[in-house]
């Protein structure tokens, strides 16, 4: 998990980008990939996910009980599947982004999402 703004109500989960100088580096591994959920109503995930997989699904699929005030206006379940274990997200929407940014803190712009290099998902 890298970053929640409440004020915008943003998640961003970012993975690790290898650096020239560590010992596992490649070009082909030289990126970042970030999901970065907007309008989020619910998270429940740890602060780090291995190998994930994600998906959409449908209340009827959703393997908890939560509350149904949460689904209000269009909102989506995200599920994160990680070693085994599921995990929700309940947002508006999603993007999916490839970069190649050297500055590791950067987060969300001020007046919108982030501009990546490359936009591989968008549900809105």
């Amino acid at each position: 998990m890298w970053a929640y703004i409440v004020s915008h109500s943003s998640l961003l989960l970012r993975s690790e980008m290898t650096y020239s100088d560590q010992d596992n580096y490649s070009e082909d591994t030289a990126y970042n990939i970030d999901l970065e959920f907007f309008g989020v109503n619910y998270i429940n995930i740890p602060t780090n996910l291995d190998e994930l997989a994600i998906k959409e699904i449908t209340i009827e699929e959703l393997a908890i009980d939560i509350l149904i005030d949460l689904l209000k206006y269009n909102m989506k379940i995200f599920e994160i599947e990680s070693k085994k274990k599921k995990y929700y997200i309940i947002a508006s929407g999603l993007l999916i982004g490839k970069n190649k940014w050297e500055d590791q803190d950067r987060i969300f712009d001020y007046n919108s999402n982030l501009k990546h290099d490359e936009v591989v998902f968008q549900s809105n």
